[in-house]
């Protein structure tokens, strides 16, 4: 399934405009046999970006849908991150009856687990809207109409990921990079 995100191609770019902004992305997904992916971005004068996300014509037979979502990426200066959602660990949908609903605060750099072998790691479930910020305050809110689960890193997913042949990595393997890269998942 992660082909999916990898391997998309490009089909068309419309845009209208009213009284807001909307352009709409079609992706095909190869890997998926015939399904694409519309990206929908509605723009509104008071700044708020609308982001929805269909999959069409997915296969009856295709495996589990381990993750839906969107990433993208900020400047490295919007390192800090506040949630309203379950926390105070990460917490998969596995384990996230454990961790308590409330407002925390962390960096960027302080969401990530150092696990010993490199992998997925920081995700927190349920949450009712997330923030990043830079040092003046400024930056970027999230919401959406359910709960979400998001994480965020200074490294892609991919870095995380050891490849088919498995290679055998170790968490100083993991370099930080100059962005944050942000993960929001329905």
């Amino acid at each position: 399934m992660e082909k999916a995100t990898e391997n998309q191609e490009f089909i068309s770019l419309e845009k209208t405009e009213t009284n807001t902004i909307v352009v709409e992305v079609t992706y095909n997904l190869p890997s998926l046999e015939k399904a694409t992916a519309i990206m929908k971005y509605t723009f509104y004068e008071n700044g708020i970006i609308n982001v929805k996300t269909t999959v069409n014509n997915l296969a009856d037979h295709l495996p589990f849908l381990p993750r839906f979502g969107n990433n993208f990426i900020l400047k490295n200066d919007f390192e800090s991150g506040n949630w309203l959602g379950k926390e105070p660990f990460e917490n998969y949908q596995d384990r996230n009856t454990a961790a308590n609903i409330g407002d925390y605060k962390a960096s960027v750099a302080d969401l990530y687990f150092p696990y010993i072998r490199p992998q997925e790691n920081g995700y927190k479930t349920e949450n009712r809207w997330v923030t990043f910020t830079n040092a003046e305050g400024l930056g970027i809110k999230i919401t959406a109409p359910k709960y979400f689960e998001f994480n965020a890193h200074h490294q892609y997913n991919s870095d995380f990921d050891a490849g088919e042949k498995k290679m055998q990595r170790q968490t100083t393997d993991i370099k930080k990079r100059d962005f944050v890269n942000i993960n929001i998942d329905n």
